[in-house]
């Protein structure tokens, strides 16, 4: 996924400093993992949701501005 290419581990970090609420928190910590080599299927099972919910949690992080 393309998406988070223009996004940083750094900022992902930064993010979750300042994030609140479960659902952002958990977003941020899936797109970490990602980041890290984690797959959409294994993040999927991890979280006990499907694979496109995983998907669209990525795809709404498209750039350091969605972060804030």
């Amino acid at each position: 996924m393309d998406h988070l290419d223009e996004i940083s581990i750094e900022e992902l970090h930064d993010a979750l400093d300042n994030v609140e609420g479960k659902k952002p928190t958990q977003r941020l910590l899936a797109a970490t993992a990602y980041k890290n080599g984690v797959t959409q299927t294994e993040l999927a099972e991890w979280h006990n949701t499907g694979r496109r919910t995983i998907y669209s949690w990525l795809k709404r992080l498209v750039s350091v501005e969605s972060l804030e």
